[in-house]
């Protein structure tokens, strides 16, 4: 436990900052979901792309999340428990990370699909599948978070394998970027 909140925990074999520990663990867990619901997410909008180029889109938003706002949820998530029983901390991470994970689909990924799928086919997402991606973006933020909290100390003292999850989430965002241009451009022309 910190002694402020500007002090950073580090594991004490390798130095790896266990809040980074624990964002690696959820970008992992965000983008093995966002792979294995990225046909779900394909068939809402209708099949209008193809599976892999659109799995690495999805997985370039769960990596954007995890990078871009899930330090601040994990920073903002370990102040609020720094008191709590260490039995109920998974918990509170989890819920934590259903509530904006949950936001981020809601908002981000719904937009995205929207921007692809108007175009194309000239409808939006209903309000029952914005609520559906919703769901299912707060359950899998919601194991992500959890998860990250109840092994980030003990994944920190892993350095080689966390270094090669990150690498392999920054390669797989940096490719959905790519996809990402070449659709909307497609799209444009």
């Amino acid at each position: 436990m910190p002694s402020s909140w500007t002090t950073v925990d580090k594991d004490t074999v390798t130095g790896l900052p266990i809040m980074l520990a624990q964002n690696i663990i959820a970008g992992t867990v965000l983008s093995v979901g966002a792979i294995a619901c990225s046909g779900f997410y394909l068939s809402m909008i209708g099949n209008v792309a193809s599976l892999v180029p659109w799995a690495l889109m999805v997985v370039l938003v769960a990596v954007a999340f995890t990078y871009i706002v899930g330090f601040a949820l994990l920073w903002c998530v370990e102040s609020f428990t720094l008191r709590m029983r260490e039995k109920f901390r998974p918990i509170a991470y989890g819920v934590v990370g259903a509530l904006g994970y949950g936001v981020w689909g809601m908002l981000v990924m719904s937009s995205l699909m929207n921007s692809l799928d108007q175009p194309l086919n000239g409808v939006v997402l209903s309000n029952g599948d914005i609520a559906a991606l919703t769901v299912n973006y707060a359950v899998f933020g919601f194991i992500a978070y959890m998860l990250a909290q109840a092994y980030g100390r003990g994944f920190a003292s892993r350095r080689g394998l966390a270094v090669g999850l990150l690498v392999v989430q920054i390669v797989l965002a940096a490719l959905g970027i790519v996809v990402g241009a070449m659709m909307f451009s497609a799209l444009a022309s």
